[in-house]
């Protein structure tokens, strides 16, 4: 059987905290199932990946805080994260930072990945979800985003901000915090979630880098790392969501890019009951389950790009064919969910 996404629990302790502190009564909001992860996180290492992102959606829409994400990403203490927040400080460049973040942020979080698109002199540094997301997933990606751009003011300074952030949900009544914590252009009903950088910006250096040190602490993590039991299905996962809105989520991309052939793939898969059109359709789904749970007005040509689709006829098809349902029907069960 394999093992759901988990998360290291300091971010979930975190965001405790914060609900304290901010008056929101988790024991009158969260369901049994949180409420149990809640109280589970004070002693345990790792949480349930999903965990955090179900209660931030949850107590933004009770609380009526369309700025909750943001909020608590503002507020939580970056040395309080997982393993992977001791690394931020010593980076020499943005470049360094991304590169250990992508590296590692299965330690940190098995629910998000992070690849990089590059458009000219723009750098993006997208967001993806590899877990489901019952309620939406809107405050996550903020909070993820917005921590994103702190760790890279550690870097290039406090005054810095992206040319833009990015958002595939869809804008919220009131974002002026949000305005005020990214300080740059923000974009809703976007194709993607990501941070935009100038290239410029990677390999800016920053005098507080330190590389030795640096050094040592990846090494800590790589120690770490090999400690911890790989998960296989859920490394596909993450190379599915990765590589599918630019059409490379093939079985025979995926198989190159874990170095082995399709057909260790597929029997690997094979062992644990699953194959890689299954894989295929649980990351399209879950593309579509926080889609329509997050957009008012969805775009079937939006969709298609983010499903690895290249027309709309395509995306309605799937919808069809795997949800026996269309756009309309989609968007009012994404709303009544919400509500």
């Amino acid at each position: 059987m394999e093992k759901q996404a988990d998360a290291d629990a300091g971010a979930l302790r975190q965001f405790i905290e914060f609900a304290r502190t901010s008056g929101l009564d988790l024991g009158a909001i969260l369901d049994d199932e949180l409420r149990a992860i809640a109280e589970l996180c004070a002693e345990a290492d790792r949480v349930p990946a999903h965990a955090i992102i179900d209660m931030l959606q949850v107590c933004a829409a009770v609380a009526g805080r369309p700025d909750l994400g943001v909020s608590f990403a503002q507020w939580g203490n970056m040395r309080h994260y997982g393993p992977l927040s001791l690394l931020w400080d010593h980076c020499p460049t943005l470049a360094e930072i991304i590169r250990v973040n992508r590296r590692y942020i299965h330690l940190e979080s098995g629910a998000l990945t992070t690849p990089l698109e590059q458009d000219g002199d723009e750098i993006a540094v997208r967001h993806l979800l590899l877990v489901p997301a019952r309620y939406g997933s809107s405050q996550f990606i903020e909070a993820t985003l917005l921590l994103s751009t702190r760790i890279a003011r550690l870097v290039l300074g406090e005054n810095w901000s992206p040319l833009r952030i990015e958002f595939q949900h869809s804008a919220p009544n009131d974002d002026r915090i949000q305005r005020r914590l990214f300080r740059c252009p923000l974009e809703y009903g976007a194709e993607r979630s990501a941070m935009v950088v100038h290239r410029d910006d990677l390999t800016r250096p920053t005098p507080n880098g330190n590389a030795h040190l640096l050094g040592f602490l990846e090494r800590h993590l790589e120690s770490a790392q090999s400690e911890m039991p790989v998960y296989f299905v859920a490394q596909v996962d993450r190379l599915i969501a990765a590589n599918l809105a630019n059409g490379d989520a093939t079985m025979e991309q995926i198989a190159k890019l874990l170095c082995i052939s399709r057909r260790t793939l597929q029997r690997r898969l094979d062992q644990h009951d699953t194959s890689f059109s299954q894989r295929l359709d649980a990351a399209r789904r879950r593309i579509v389950d926080d889609y329509f749970r997050t957009e008012r007005r969805p775009n079937l040509t939006l969709l298609a790009h983010r499903l690895g689709y290249g027309d709309a006829s395509a995306a309605s098809r799937y919808l069809r064919l795997h949800l026996k349902a269309g756009a309309r029907e989609l968007t009012r069960r994404g709303a009544s969910l919400e509500s």
